[in-house]
């Protein structure tokens, strides 16, 4: 038996693209001089993540996937640790 339950449909605060991974290659990736040398070094990049940071940022998903439901959608970013 599934439940649906809602959600904010577009919310930032629950993408890991948006509150880690976007941030971690712009740190990480400069002076790339063109669009294939930037394509190359994220790839490279990607790969080079380890298992270890994977892990930590599924823990903050799901804490802030709790957080959102603790906070019925409301913003919470304020309240992380």
């Amino acid at each position: 038996r599934l439940t649906i339950i809602p959600h904010p449909p577009n919310s930032p605060d629950l993408s890991p693209c948006d509150f880690w991974l976007f941030d971690l290659i712009k740190r990480n990736l400069t002076d790339q001089s063109d669009s294939q040398s930037l394509y190359d070094a994220v790839v490279n990049f990607m790969y080079s993540l380890s298992n270890e940071e994977y892990k930590k940022t599924f823990e903050k998903w799901f804490e802030r996937m709790q957080l959102c439901i603790d906070n019925q959608g409301d913003y919470f970013e304020h309240l992380m640790k």
